[in-house]
């Protein structure tokens, strides 16, 4: 018999040892889902093997003793706060109990949140540190929701009223620093006597005051979110990783951010690995070479005044709310530099054009074309770039019908019949007994 008991105790511990992994791994997940990896937010599957994984070995070991080390793991941020705070604006959380089934009935189960520092992240469990931030609504009470099964307290119309920050070192900036919510409250499980004291830390989150910080911030976030190890000391990043890690995030979070399915290309990937070390003539493959969280978004490009993040932010935001369409369809080439750009037009006829995004402003879409020269041969001429604004003006599609000058895209398709669908309809009739006017785009000669 106590041969049996032994088989049963060590097969319960292999299945809590699965269980916890699964879990890490949903937390794991859900802090890769920041830069656009897939990710399935759906808790049940995992709370219905939790549950009748203790209520099996409650049968088996109770009144023996009360399995310590599975309840304090069963508390999820299942939704995470923004992980950009601004102080004074609201946000909510959510956290949610696996084990929810289980807690004794009884006085209601409080939760409150506070906010840490990385120090403090980084030593949970010994005596409390000074208080690093005011936190306005937070506490919420774990309720059970008979149809969802879901045991939750949700942290409505939170936000931080002030914040106190670490002595900084060198260059750092108030953006790179990280902080996180601490979640803390007892528990007491049914058939045991003694509450359960449960912690659980949410994804770092940076904590800016003023929104011209969010940029900075953000990379912050995305740079934790991408290079970050499991289980690691928190927040530990690298400085510097492989060039073909940096590209497969920015792909990554380009295409989540755009919602599309149309990648980056070998093109793109390459122009961008040369704007970021500053190499317009390096032909080889960069996939090795190391790049710095400085190079990504501290040290500003050779002779502009923002930083490589800050410019790749600006083409994405641009791409998300007015070029959606266009990029997944393949009409915009992208990430392209002036040489490959004059190496592919070279021979093309007059008034072939393409779609870059332009590498001196932050957000912006230029069309580069073929047209005559002075001296009978060929050029290679720039639009200026059109910015958001100007998008919200006259879209892409009618500029590129305004003008004359560019009548096949790269390589050889007519524009008349690519851009056709984007062409907004003339005005039928007048309004009111006015003629109709229209905005035109003309380019200088």
């Amino acid at each position: 018999m106590s041969n049996l008991l032994k088989k049963c105790v060590d097969c319960l511990d292999q299945c809590q040892t699965r269980l916890i992994s699964r879990l890490k791994a949903w937390r794991w997940e859900q802090h890769k889902a920041t830069i656009g990896h897939p990710f399935d937010d759906n808790l049940n599957p995992l709370q219905t093997c939790n549950v009748n994984y203790f209520s099996f070995n409650a049968e088996i070991m109770f009144p023996h003793s009360c399995n310590y080390f599975f309840p304090v793991s069963s508390l999820v941020v299942e939704k995470q706060p923004p992980q950009v705070i601004k102080t004074q604006s609201k946000f909510s959380t959510t956290v949610r109990y696996l084990l929810g089934e289980k807690v004794a009935p009884g006085k209601p189960v409080v939760l409150k949140a506070q906010i840490i520092n990385e120090l403090q992240a980084r030593n949970l469990g010994s005596v409390p540190g000074d208080n690093v931030g005011e936190l306005i609504n937070n506490t919420a009470i774990l309720e059970h929701n008979t149809s969802s099964k879901s045991t939750c307290a949700t942290f409505r119309n939170m936000s931080i009223k002030k914040i106190k920050r670490a002595d900084r070192k060198g260059s750092e900036s108030v953006t790179e620093e990280k902080f996180a919510l601490l979640f803390s409250t007892e528990i007491t499980i049914t058939g045991c006597d003694t509450p359960y004291r449960i912690q659980m830390i949410s994804l770092p989150v940076v904590v800016i005051v003023h929104g011209s910080q969010d940029n900075n911030a953000l990379a912050t976030i995305i740079w934790d979110c991408a290079f970050s190890e499991p289980d690691r000391v928190p927040f530990v990043v690298p400085e510097r990783v492989p060039w073909r890690m940096m590209y497969s995030t920015l792909n990554s979070k380009f295409t989540a951010e755009v919602q599309t399915n149309h990648n980056l290309d070998q093109y793109n990937q390459h122009f961008l690995a040369q704007k970021i070390f500053d190499k317009p003539d390096f032909a080889d493959d960069f996939s090795n070479i190391m790049v710095s969280w400085a190079q990504f978004n501290k040290e500003v490009l050779p002779g502009r005044p923002f930083t490589f993040w800050q410019w790749f932010e600006g083409v994405m935001d641009l791409t998300k709310k007015h070029l959606k369409t266009y990029w997944s369809q393949g009409l915009i080439f992208g990430f392209i530099g002036k040489q490959h750009l004059h190496l592919i037009l070279k021979d093309r006829p007059n008034g072939t054009f393409l779609l870059r995004f332009s590498d001196s402003e932050i957000g912006g879409i230029t069309i580069a074309y073929v047209s005559a020269s002075e001296n009978g041969g060929q050029k290679i001429q720039n639009i200026q770039p059109f910015t958001k604004r100007d998008l919200e003006i006259r879209s892409l599609g009618d500029r590129i019908r305004d003008i004359s000058h560019i009548t096949h895209l790269y390589p050889e398709y007519p524009k008349h019949e690519v851009f056709k669908g984007f062409y907004s309809e003339p005005q039928a009739s007048p309004i009111g007994g006015y003629i109709p006017v229209s905005l035109q785009t003309k380019v200088g000669t």
